[in-house]
């Protein structure tokens, strides 16, 4: 950048020279005739020094404007300390729920721990599973009988394929489970119903998530007024 504002000024003190050679001739040929013929050594000479000097103070110019641009654009010392602290505040803010307010907020805020919260309720002992490489399992209950079932939650919008139902009956095997489900917040293809019914998979989808939830919260209501 600096050498390029160097190139400018120089072609401007040229212009500058060159408009000073022609008004010095000018004036000693046309609008002052008579002037020693030294005039034509000194004029130039003195012009080709101004215009230098005016061609450096323009590069000096535009070299600290371009300076205190970049600058301005630079964030300062107190903002570079202030953005963790920033990012600390937001991050504070995104805090877990509890267990209260998973139950009270849309099925959709923390689906799969809600699940886990209802068949904890329910009398099942539930594990956690999750996490990337879980064969499409995330809930593992385990009934009163002592048999497992594998769960998985899906909180999606669009409908569930029979590939998750295939991924399940997989997961169901390598966790040792006797039976499975899926539980989610939309509904099924044809072909996923098809592909669970020969499998045997159990299919909960969003309208009975949604009845379940609505009896469980009114349950614990109950529970609630006559523990009071």
């Amino acid at each position: 950048m600096a050498r390029t504002y160097y190139s400018e000024g120089w072609q401007i003190a040229n212009f500058l020279r060159g408009l000073f050679g022609i008004l010095g001739l000018v004036l000693y040929f046309y609008i002052i005739p008579g002037l020693h013929w030294s005039f034509l050594i000194i004029f130039p000479l003195t012009a080709i020094l101004a215009t230098e000097i005016l061609g450096a103070l323009w590069t000096r110019n535009k070299r600290k404007s371009a300076k205190n641009t970049k600058a301005s654009a630079r964030p300062s010392t107190k903002q570079k300390a202030l953005a963790p602290a920033k990012q600390h505040t937001v991050s504070k803010t995104k805090r877990k729920l509890t267990d209260a307010e998973i139950i009270d907020a849309d099925i959709d805020t923390d689906f799969e721990r809600l699940m886990e919260m209802y068949y904890k309720d329910k009398g099942y002992t539930v594990e956690r599973v999750g996490g990337s490489g879980n064969h499409e399992v995330d809930l593992i209950l385990k009934g009163k009988e002592g048999y497992k079932i594998a769960v998985q939650c899906k909180r999606w919008k669009q409908d569930v394929g029979n590939d998750i139902v295939l991924r399940l009956k997989a997961g169901k095997q390598i966790y040792g489970c006797y039976d499975a489900w899926i539980i989610l917040t939309s509904n099924f293809t044809k072909a996923a119903r098809e592909a669970a019914e020969s499998l045997r998979i159990r299919l909960i989808n969003g309208l009975t998530v949604h009845d379940m939830i609505s009896r469980w919260r009114k349950e614990r209501i109950v529970e609630v007024t006559r523990a009071k």
